[in-house]
């Protein structure tokens, strides 16, 4: 996908599979600290979850307006593994139904089915999470509100998941921290963005899956979770240009994307073509988007266009940065890596 949010809310990541993924490297301690982290195996999952992280990130208050939120209490170089963890819950997407009345009924049972079935603990855990149309309201906490609040829907799984401690990260339009869903696994990995020192409190973006100025990001987590965002991006706004940047960003996306759905990846502009990835990277580095998860891309419509043109060595530089975009935030091991590194071996082979 060519959406530089695509990692984030909606569908999870593109690759089909994953291994271990690059561990945070402070100690051997550390690696062996993130091979498993399934909520099933434990009956008050957020607190042994965050036990097993200690030497990690915590949970602490982070405001009055977001609630608890996750710290980390080690420093992350970019592409660190942060954690993994395996959904507390998974709903079908859909419900067969003859009505939409109907089908709504059934996706409430199925999340009351499945809430009355797990740990009393947990059940606690589960509802001391937000729930962005009741909260504040007259209307009492439900668990479907919890979950319709904290689930992913995860790439083309037919279950949505939701995983309570990463339920408590909060919200940046310029976050620290991606996601990415391992089908093999049954989970979901977070890495840093990038470098994350010691006290930072991860963030992680709720949306929305396109390129907005201010106005429009905060609109859409209005409407869609309930607040108003006033992050770091939201709080610049367009006084050093950010919004600006959004909108030339998001319309140079919308061109890329367009050449690459119609197969207009062509040798007539190459010159054109390269300059607007060039270009598109640049803006979101200096917006701080620049991490792999929105990045890797437009790498691999770089690799394209060389690739069409006969620019080998070009289409060799594209691939190596995608393949370090993809092992930053899906994993060294990943599917898509093992794919990328296939390929430059294939360049060196016919070398």
């Amino acid at each position: 996908a060519n959406d530089p949010f695509a990692c984030f809310g909606g569908d999870g990541s593109s690759s089909s599979d994953d291994d271990d993924a690059r561990p945070n490297n402070n100690s051997m301690d550390e690696a062996g600290r993130l091979r498993d982290k399934s909520n099933f195996e434990q009956p008050s999952a957020v607190t042994d979850l965050l036990h097993k992280h200690e030497s990690s990130f915590e949970m602490f208050d982070a405001t009055l307006a977001s609630g608890k939120g996750l710290r980390a209490i080690v420093a992350y170089k970019q592409g660190d593994e942060i954690m993994r963890e395996t959904a507390i819950m998974r709903i079908p997407n859909s419900q067969p139904a003859a009505s939409r009345e109907a089908a709504e009924q059934l996706h409430k049972n199925a999340i009351q089915r499945a809430y009355n079935s797990l740990h009393h603990e947990s059940q606690k855990s589960f509802m001391a999470l937000a729930s962005c149309n009741e909260d504040g309201t007259d209307v009492a906490r439900t668990p479907q509100g919890v979950y319709d609040t904290n689930s992913f829907r995860l790439e083309n799984d037919p279950k949505g998941g939701l995983f309570l401690t990463i339920a408590r990260i909060n919200h940046s339009c310029r976050p620290n921290v991606t996601h990415f869903w391992s089908p093999r696994l049954q989970q979901k990995l977070i890495f840093a963005a990038r470098d994350i020192d010691i006290g930072e409190e991860l963030l992680t973006i709720y949306g929305p899956g396109q390129c907005m100025a201010t106005k429009g990001r905060r609109e859409y987590l209005n409407e869609r979770f309930s607040f108003e965002c006033n992050c770091e991006m939201c709080r610049e706004g367009n006084a050093n240009g950010g919004d600006q940047r959004m909108m030339e960003i998001q319309a140079l996306q919308e061109d890329i994307a367009l050449q690459s759905s119609s197969g207009l990846v062509t040798t007539t502009d190459v010159e054109g073509q390269l300059a607007s990835v060039k270009k598109c990277l640049a803006l979101m580095k200096e917006q701080g988007l620049g991490g792999g998860a929105f990045t890797k891309s437009l790498f691999h419509h770089g690799y394209d266009i060389c690739l069409a043109a006969g620019d080998y060595d070009g289409a060799r530089s594209y691939l190596n940065s995608e393949l370090t975009a993809v092992m930053d935030s899906e994993g060294v091991h990943s599917s898509k890596a093992i794919e990328i590194e296939q390929a430059l071996k294939n360049f060196q082979d016919t070398e």
